[in-house]
């Protein structure tokens, strides 16, 4: 077992969503824990356009073939939950169709569709990841995080935006000598009709190539617990199934 704490002044967890208004997750969602996870360990998870397999349909990169699977859990330590804060920027995109294709000329290359829009982001975020991972991966993990960097590692780890950087990320060997409770985010069984606070929908794998394959679920924080007590209904597969 591994158990990670990060923090971090804001953070953004994006769904797929079109329009003016952009919203986030409300906390961290397990796909984006597994990216930041084997960015760590240094282990390559793109596939790019120019690669063999990619099959050119898409503008985008898709994750790669390989990689590893494990069982993760996300807690909340002691009730500190990130706050939700929006904001107004210019979005730059080439639109769908013809539309403002007249513009295309003067902007040089550049994306010629430009348009208001407002977009959420968390502050001061406070996160644990709990890792039920083979052990070289664990190990992989543990010497990213002492800095033996591998040449397959790309960039400065982030959340969800290359703009928001990670302050702190350790290991926590006993959570109890740091916490004194942690909430853990559990699935809500679709059966269940009662009602839950703070509960989210939270992205657990992500397909650019046919995002009807995209895999979320709805989580809600347990009630503060021990803090190595995490519940089975915690534990999320991620990576791909074997």
């Amino acid at each position: 077992m591994l158990y990670l704490y990060v923090e971090a002044p804001f953070a953004v967890f994006r769904t797929f969503t079109a329009g003016w208004y952009r919203p986030t997750a409300t906390f961290v969602t397990p796909s984006a824990a597994y990216g930041l996870i084997l960015n760590v360990a240094g282990i390559e998870s793109r596939l790019l356009e120019g690669d063999k397999e990619h099959d050119g349909r898409t503008p985008a990169s898709y994750m790669g073939s390989g990689l590893p699977s494990f069982h993760l859990a996300l807690g909340l330590p002691e009730d500190r939950f990130p706050r939700l804060q929006s904001l107004y920027q210019q979005l730059h995109n080439y639109p769908v169709g013809q539309s403002g294709k007249d513009r295309a000329s003067d902007c040089h290359g550049n994306k010629y569709n430009i348009t208001p829009v407002r977009r959420e982001f968390l502050s001061d975020l406070q996160a644990i990841i709990a890792l039920d991972a083979p052990g070289n991966l664990q190990r992989d993990v543990r010497r990213g995080l002492s800095g033996q960097s591998s040449p397959a590692r790309y960039g400065i780890p982030f959340l969800g935006d290359n703009a928001f950087l990670i302050d702190r990320l350790e290991e926590i060997p006993d959570l109890r000598d740091r916490f004194t409770s942690i909430q853990w985010y559990q699935t809500i069984d679709k059966e269940d009709g009662s009602a839950h606070t703070r509960a989210t929908r939270l992205t657990i794998a992500i397909d650019r190539a046919n995002l009807a394959n995209t895999k979320s679920a709805l989580f809600a924080p347990s009630t503060a617990s021990d803090a190595e007590t995490i519940p089975e209904s915690a534990w999320i597969h991620v990576g791909p199934r074997k």
